[in-house]
């Protein structure tokens, strides 16, 4: 009998083991977008771009990420794509590494597209397979899942500014050793990935109910406008932390990583809460936080422009803004029941690259009224992300259960 069949220990159970690798291969994918906005100080002081053009770069990898993550999506929904995560992964890493040895901005362009791709192949599948190898337990694994890209934005940073003080810009190009080391891994696992696939759709692990579009288009608004809070204060922290606290650059990447690490426990705590209350209350919660510590960090730019003092304000910042991350994945997917693909292709792609696409509009806030402004409209997005909130409804089928 299907009922049987759905709890079964095969399908029901967390598969630590692929839940592991994908969450592995996510932390050096999503590297790459945090490693950019390290580099970005250096590439104002050796490369002489302006916080607007620097901005740009973000604008690029994410635009082309926008562009192509609704085909991966959909391209997932239909077959097996899974060869797409490993290409992908070694793709993002190139493209980073090309942008340190670009001698002018279109090529820096180039390197910021292909780096852009990149992550945007990778997110729809790998979430796929995360959603089959999490079993009965959605919000848990993929809040480990998710916590991956958190811990890779977190590392970006930690890893590329020792390479960029030891080699220039020409260190960017070490970032191809782990991306293409785990590529291969993945490639060597692909078998696991075809029986995880096979055995989910055996059991019908696609949820029962119909899609509703309505409500996954209110829920894609929030995040769309949580993640241009999110690409703000990645993009601009460690400027912030020069230009306002007036600390040197490998300092300012300490504020960025405490943020970025923060996050990370903070996917994982909101990822094990949402499986026991209402994942919108958590989304609540977690948006209420993040507009108040926004706020905190205007006010310390504003009247205490201490670093000592940032440092916990973005911790803090960073958790709050993080116990939503898991959550709103599941959540697209149990509005779209029946096309999962094309849910993770929205909240872990497209939608949040449209974060991205607001830079460079905080980086001309940057240029001409200052750091501390541009944290005062990401703290605007953070209240209108939390307003949008309210109104998300509940999966139709969750309703009837």
């Amino acid at each position: 009998m299907a009922t049987a069949t759905l709890a079964s220990p095969d399908v029901q159970t967390l598969d630590r083991r692929g839940i592991g690798l994908l969450s592995l291969a996510h932390v050096f994918n999503d590297a790459n977008q945090s490693a950019l906005p390290a580099i970005i100080p250096w590439l104002i002081a050796h490369r002489g771009l302006s916080l607007t053009a620097s901005a740009t770069l973000v604008l690029a990898m994410n635009l082309s990420s926008s562009v192509v993550q609704p085909l991966f999506g959909h391209l997932s929904d239909r077959r097996s794509l899974a060869p797409v995560i490993p290409a992908s992964l070694f793709l993002a890493t190139l493209g980073t590494a090309m942008i340190g040895f670009a001698p002018s901005m279109t090529l820096m362009l180039v390197g910021a597209l292909v780096s852009g791709i990149g992550v945007a192949g990778f997110h729809p599948e790998s979430s796929r397979f995360a959603n089959y190898f999490a079993g009965s337990q959605r919000a848990t694994g993929m809040s480990w899942f998710t916590t991956g890209g958190y811990l890779g934005f977190a590392i970006g940073p930690i890893v590329i500014t020792p390479l960029l003080l030891a080699f220039g810009l020409h260190g960017t190009a070490f970032l191809l050793i782990p991306g293409t080391i785990l590529a291969l891994l993945v490639v060597r696992d692909l078998p696991r990935f075809a029986e995880a696939r096979a055995r989910a759709h055996h059991a019908h692990r696609h949820r029962s109910g119909t899609d509703d579009w309505r409500g996954f288009s209110i829920m894609s608004a929030v995040v769309a406008l949580r993640s241009t809070v999110f690409f703000a204060a990645v993009t601009f922290m460690p400027i912030f932390a020069i230009t306002v606290t007036h600390v040197d650059k490998a300092v300012a990447a300490v504020a960025l990583a405490a943020m970025l690490l923060a996050g990370a426990m903070g996917t994982l705590y909101g990822g094990r809460l949402a499986d026991r209350v209402d994942r919108r209350r958590v989304v609540f919660i977690s948006l209420v936080f993040t507009a108040l510590f926004g706020a905190a960090i205007v006010a310390l730019g504003r009247f205490f422009p201490e670093f000592g003092l940032l440092v916990p304000l973005a911790i803090a910042f960073g958790f709050s803004i993080g116990l939503s991350a898991g959550v709103i994945v599941v959540m697209g997917q149990e509005y779209l029941p029946q096309r999962i693909g094309i849910a993770a292709g929205m909240t872990l792609g497209l939608s949040v690259t449209i974060g991205g696409l607001a830079a460079p509009l905080f980086g001309a806030i940057g240029d001409h009224y200052g750091l501390v402004p541009v944290f005062g409209a990401a703290t605007l997005f953070a209240i209108a992300a939390l307003g949008t909130s309210t109104i998300m409804p509940t999966p139709p089928h969750l309703k009837r259960a």
